[in-house]
């Protein structure tokens, strides 16, 4: 096994270490689906509640980082210069994961985690409106055909025409809705977080490399910890629900310990691997929805739906393989990859620190703007 381990694992530890964070992702994922979609309880718990449990333990370990090493300048709040943009990358943050926890109650894991693929076209759009970087009309075309893959993903009457009822009752509400407008509107609330994760990723490029990336973790979870809060205690249908059962309660502790292991593990992992390199395992998060899907909840996506996936995945794909990088984007391709010049054995000496990055598990795209 040793000899197994230093022949293979260890020369690819920070590929392994981005299909790790993946599968963590996607276990938060699959948690979260099971939360809002439980049968047994018998007042269901809001995305919402989820959401702010989930970032209530991401920042208190934040906290305890913070204040354990004490190696953050400025800590808790940062240099006053950035705290405008800190506060907009957390508002916007929120609606990017919400629109994720929301989608989960109609659309199936593949589904909804398939809608978040689109954030990288977005990304590009958004930088070349806001900071007037390149677009390409290679990005375009792929942007136009990937919102064809969301609509059939979504599969509204007006094109497709109305399930019928022998159709309906062959779907399992806990896996995916088959009501056509409650997965029209899981769907635009996906898009909805699509279009906060690309702004995050605008905003950082904004913020720059002045901060440390806990900072922004930091805000990200107040800001989420704040805006639920309030939400739920100000919006009439919704309130504060305790786990019914230690099942609830397991599931929640999953949410939270997987999310911040799945930070860790993947910034671990880009300090080893060229950004490049980096997305290309992004599309595991794919692999495993599908995997989830289908040993927890015994379903496959239909045809439309797969379609509509591989449409996504693949533009977004194309756009990474062939869209030629300037030369910003080649100086911010992140240090040497250790890996492919043979020098793994030198990664004991890179520092690993909490990172951040978004909860839709694109965000090592990131790298690439």
């Amino acid at each position: 096994m040793r000899t197994k381990y230093n022949q293979y694992i260890l020369p690819n530890s920070g590929l392994c270490l981005l299909l790790l964070s993946h599968f963590l992702n996607s276990i938060m994922i699959a948690s979260c689906k099971l939360l809002v979609t439980d049968k047994d309880s018998n007042v269901p718990i809001h995305p919402l509640q989820i959401l702010f449990i989930r970032m209530l333990i991401t920042y208190v370990l934040c906290l305890i980082y913070m204040g354990v090493t004490r190696s953050i300048p400025e800590a808790p709040f940062g240099p006053k210069k950035v705290r405008t943009l800190l506060i907009m990358r957390g508002l916007l943050g929120f609606f990017g994961v919400f629109g994720l926890y929301f989608s989960l109650q109609y659309l199936s894991v593949s589904d909804a985690v398939g809608i978040t693929f689109l954030a990288p076209m977005v990304t590009a759009f958004l930088a070349f409106i806001v900071l007037g970087e390149s677009y390409s009309i290679l990005e375009a075309v792929c942007s136009v055909v990937s919102f064809g893959g969301v609509i059939l993903i979504a599969k509204p009457s007006f094109i497709f025409g109305v399930i019928s009822d022998a159709e309906t009752s062959e779907l399992d509400e806990a896996t995916e809705s088959g009501s056509t407008e409650k997965r029209v509107i899981a769907t635009v609330v996906g898009l909805l977080g699509v279009f906060g994760v690309s702004s995050v990723y605008v905003v950082l490029r904004k913020i720059g490399k002045d901060i440390h990336p806990l900072l922004s973790v930091s805000y990200f979870s107040l800001c989420c910890c704040i805006i639920t809060f309030f939400a739920i205690l100000v919006i009439p249908s919704l309130s504060f629900v305790l786990p019914a059962d230690g099942y609830q309660w397991f599931l929640f502790m999953v949410i939270g310990i997987s999310g911040f292991f799945m930070q860790f593990s993947l910034t671990a992992g880009i300090q080893r691997v060229k950004a490049s390199r980096a997305a290309i395992m992004a599309y595991s998060g794919m692999v495993f929805a599908l995997f989830w899907d289908l040993t927890v909840w015994g379903h496959l996506p239909e045809f439309l739906s797969f379609l509509g996936m591989m449409l996504i995945v693949g533009n977004a794909i194309i756009i990474m393989k062939f869209k030629p990088l300037d030369n910003q984007s080649a100086s911010d391709d992140g240090p040497e990859d250790i890996e492919r010049n043979g020098q793994y054995n030198k990664l004991e000496d890179v520092a690993i620190a909490m990172t951040d990055f978004s909860d839709t598990d694109d965000s090592v795209n990131r790298n690439n703007r």
